[in-house]
């Protein structure tokens, strides 16, 4: 009996203690260019996807490599969001056979989002993005 009161004493205990959740209020939305923007104070941004510069590169023909990654700058650091890469060799027959490929390889990964970043933290497009689109959304008690 004295187990089960200290076992109800301690849950009721739990269950009064007041939680302190942050909710979030959406502010605006923003395209962050190449200019480094920070998230301000009692702000989180939410990066729904990048705009590119260029579309993804198409297969090249001969044994050509293609190595491409585009990038963002957080706090400083670059960071891939875009990765194409081509190994193979591809080759265009004429005449009646028409167009076979050989060994080709095309590889084309992209960051997933959406990311959240806190305040405090810089953000800027680099290479091979023209814009990040960020969603900010104001900290509320």
């Amino acid at each position: 009996m004295k187990t089960l009161r200290l076992i109800a004493v301690f849950f009721i205990s739990v269950c009064v203690v007041k939680v302190h959740a942050q909710n979030l209020q959406f502010g605006k939305s923003k395209l962050i260019d190449s200019k480094r923007d920070t998230v301000p104070s009692g702000k989180v941004w939410k990066i729904e996807s990048f705009v590119y510069k260029l579309p993804p590169a198409n297969c090249p023909t001969g044994s050509t490599a293609i190595n491409i990654t585009d990038s963002i700058i957080l706090n400083g650091n670059k960071i891939g969001v875009r990765a194409q890469r081509f190994t193979g060799t591809v080759t265009y027959q004429a005449g009646s056979q028409g167009v076979a490929a050989t060994s080709p390889n095309l590889v084309i990964w992209e960051q997933k989002t959406p990311m959240w970043i806190p305040a405090g933290t810089t953000l800027s497009a680099a290479g091979g993005v023209l814009y990040i689109n960020v969603l900010e959304f104001n900290e509320t008690p």
